[in-house]
Order: C-alpha cells, then sequence, then structure tokens
C-alpha cells in the first residue's frame, strides 16, 4: 500500500496587493504540504476481519466480555484507500510540477529588457511540462466510492466486538481482509478532489502561455497579463482540507494486526 498522508498545515495567508505583486513573489509559494505528508510512511489505523463469500457477513473473533454497547461503523476495504491514495500521489506531483511553471509566469518579463525573449523562453519550458503531464492522466476518472456505498457493521464500545450478520446460504468460506473506517477514505478523497481541481487550474492557465503568441509590439502587454492571471491564482490556490475533529471512538490495530478490546 501506498504511504500515508497526514493532517495538512494551513499556511500563513499572503497579505501582499497586486501593485507590490513582483516585489513579493519570491515570498509566495504553493503549498507543498500534501507531498511532504504522502512521504511520512504511516498507514490510518485498519481493522482485521473476516468476511463470508456466501453472503456477505463480516466480523471478528473478539470474546465478549458481558457488557454490549453497539454503535453503528461504516467502512471501506484497504484495497479501496490504497487506490485512491495512488491517485492522490499522482495529481499532487501533477500539481507541484504546473506550480512552478506558474511561479515562473508569476515573475514573467518583471526583470527584463527583453520580454519577447523571456515570454519564448518560458514558452518552451511550459510545453515541456505539459509533455509530461499529460492530460490524460491528470484527468483519469477515478470512482470514489460514495458514502452510500460503504460497508456497515456493528461495533461493541466494551470489547471490540465487530459484527455484521446476514441471513446464511449454507455455504461459510470466511476470508480475513483488511479494512478502514469511512472517515478516513472521505478525508482522503476530499483533498483528491481539491488537488486535482488545483492541478487543473494551474495546467489551464500553462497551457494558454505555451501555445498564444501575442502580435508584434504586444510583447509587454501579454507578459504584464499572464502575469497578472498567474499572481491571482497564486493566492487563491490552497492546501487540501485540514481534517475534521476525530469523532471515531477509540484506537484500532495498525493493518496487519488484529483488532483489540480496545477498538
Amino acid at each position: 500500500m501506498a504511504s500515508a498522508i497526514c493532517a495538512p498545515r494551513r499556511p500563513t495567508p499572503s497579505n501582499s496587493s497586486s501593485s507590490d505583486a513582483p516585489a513579493k513573489l519570491n515570498e509566495m509559494s504553493i503549498p507543498d504540504n500534501d507531498q511532504s505528508e504522502l512521504e511520512g510512511g504511516q498507514l490510518p489505523d485498519c481493522l482485521t476481519l473476516w468476511r463470508c463469500i456466501g453472503c456477505g457477513a463480516m466480523g471478528n473473533s473478539e470474546p465478549c466480555t458481558g457488557t454490549c454497547a453497539f454503535r453503528k461503523l461504516e467502512i471501506v476495504s484497504a484495497d479501496e484507500y490504497a487506490e485512491l491514495l495512488e491517485s492522490f500521489a499522482t495529481v499532487t506531483d501533477k500539481a507541484k510540477r504546473l506550480a512552478a511553471v506558474v511561479q515562473e509566469i508569476a515573475v514573467l518579463g518583471g526583470s527584463s529588457n527583453d520580454p519577447q525573449r523571456d515570454y519564448r523562453r518560458l514558452q518552451i519550458r511550459a510545453r515541456e511540462t505539459l509533455r509530461l503531464v499529460q492530460q490524460g492522466e491528470l484527468s483519469r476518472q477515478l470512482i470514489v466510492t460514495p458514502a452510500d456505498e460503504y460497508a456497515t457493521v456493528w461495533l461493541c464500545g466494551t470489547c471490540g466486538q465487530i459484527e455484521a450478520p446476514q441471513s446464511c446460504l449454507g455455504v461459510c468460506i470466511r476470508r480475513n481482509g483488511e479494512f478502514l473506517r469511512s472517515t478516513d477514505y472521505a478525508e482522503l478523497a476530499a483533498r483528491f478532489e481539491a488537488q486535482r481541481r488545483k492541478a487543473d487550474e494551474f495546467r489551464s492557465l500553462v497551457l494558454q502561455l505555451a501555445w498564444v503568441a501575442p502580435r508584434a509590439g504586444q510583447w509587454e502587454r501579454a507578459c504584464r497579463a499572464f502575469q497578472e492571471k498567474a499572481v491571482e491564482l497564486l493566492r487563491s490556490a490552497q492546501p487540501s482540507p485540514d481534517p475534521t475533529e476525530d469523532n471515531r471512538g477509540g484506537p484500532v490495530k495498525p493493518c496487519g494486526g488484529s483488532p483489540n478490546a480496545g477498538v
């Protein structure tokens, strides 16, 4: 499974105005929390449960302590999370590559007496980046599991027993699998969508610069127009949403371990 994502930190907002933008652009950067968090090496807590391939019943094997306190718990498979995590890592890398070009656009022609030369050089850079960031990969439609398709189990807050009884079909074949709480999956899905929107916005501007050439005598004006768009885009870019308050109700064993009574 891919590497983990921790809670992102929001950067301090920039207070620069459009008039002093060129002087402040070196202080402006795209938040890179998502990329650093992908390298954290941890995974969300998992539940190891058996599942009957016949009737779909699920559960674990925690002994009952005599005081039952069951509550509903929604889960998704670890495989679904891993697929989403891989897509998130991919789109984060794409956004980072595109953001680097947008930052160059934001200072286009600002320190040169030859705006045409600067424009042409950055066009080459933009086209090279676009070749790396193929639109087909960037816009690949990942099917995110909707909330109404989460699996529902019942968790005892006393002993950690988990069960999801179904009508037995008479063919009992139980296989163990890893599952995560739906809150972990939903949080990552929201961050993935936010990162994909960010990458699409960056790509739109980079694509425009890559293939648009101003008329003769309009190079400086074109540089200024693209610079203003880039500055506005950089300022509006936000990191992925912070995770909501943890309402999950207790620790579980990491993937590979069995649930315990503290679930």
